[in-house]
């Protein structure tokens, strides 16, 4: 199906870690001029029905999607899942799941922060507070909020990142099992971001080439942030591994202005788009 552009297929809400409740959300990008969406939350798909309905009121085409939590080689990375069923059973297990450790996470975080003499336990009940599934993004803008960091930047610099002080890893499950649980759920799952980890070349390649392996179809070949030389690089493992591409702002926040909708370049016609087919509903 021909869709018309521009195309954004990696979009965040309230229901986890963005800035707007769905339903603004679909109402920001329609006024940016995107013309095929996804909602993909990290974890979760508590949003997708709101969006789908305020997508269809906004006359844009819609994608249900979630942005799943994975390891690889002992690396956190994540997943796209575009044009999946919320409902499949397999998918609900599995988001259960998923919520499961980002509490445990939440809690092992909020401790650490409290033993380091940042208010942990606070930040996190203000994070509950909100309803939303707890990420870390959520703990840098609550420490911000309760003036232990300057901004989310310098929350993650200080207290959240990689070696400091609240840094907790979780168990997430293997890149094949969430690869699975997409595709067993009718979807198309996708590499989100892949020049974002901090991987050489030849993992970056054998990585997409195990995801290639286990069922995944396409990569984010434009990204919200990606420079040129990025872009390129993703040109390159899409077309080695024969993944399809994917355009997506990773848009949380519009206060946040590198990464708008409706601005990103697009795919090259060396690639195959990963929404080749979809059906906005």
């Amino acid at each position: 199906m021909n869709i018309p552009s521009p195309v954004d297929l990696h979009l965040h809400s309230t229901a986890s870690d963005g800035m707007l409740s769905p339903e603004a959300l679909v109402a920001h990008v329609a006024g940016c001029g995107v013309r095929l969406m996804a909602l993909t939350d990290h974890d979760t798909v508590a949003g997708v029905q709101a969006a789908a309905g305020a997508a269809r009121a906004h006359g844009i085409g819609f994608v249900a999607g979630v942005e799943l939590s994975a390891a690889w080689r002992g690396r956190a990375l994540h997943v796209l899942g575009l044009a999946i069923d919320p409902c499949a059973p397999v998918l609900t297990r599995a988001l259960c799941g998923q919520r499961a450790l980002r509490e445990e996470r939440a809690e092992r975080i909020a401790r650490k922060l409290d033993a380091a003499g940042a208010p942990g336990r606070e930040a996190l009940a203000g994070i509950r507070g909100n309803g939303s599934l707890p990420t870390r993004t959520h703990f840098a803008r609550a420490l911000v909020a309760l003036g232990a960091a300057a901004d989310c930047g310098k929350a993650f610099d200080r207290w959240l990142g990689r070696g400091k002080p609240g840094h907790v890893a979780s168990a997430w499950p293997t890149l094949e099992e969430a690869t699975a649980w997409i595709v067993q759920s009718g979807g198309k799952a996708v590499i989100a971001h892949p020049m974002r980890y901090p991987l050489s070349a030849g993992a970056r390649r054998e990585l997409c080439a195990e995801f290639a392996a286990a069922g995944g179809c396409g990569i984010e070949v434009v990204t919200g942030g990606g420079g040129v030389r990025d872009r390129e690089q993703a040109i390159s493992l899409a077309v080695r591994c024969r993944l399809e591409g994917s355009v997506g702002s990773d848009f949380h926040d519009p206060a946040v202005p590198w990464n708008p909708p409706g601005r990103l370049a697009k795919l090259p016609s060396s690639i195959r788009p990963v929404w080749s087919g979809f059906l906005p509903e």
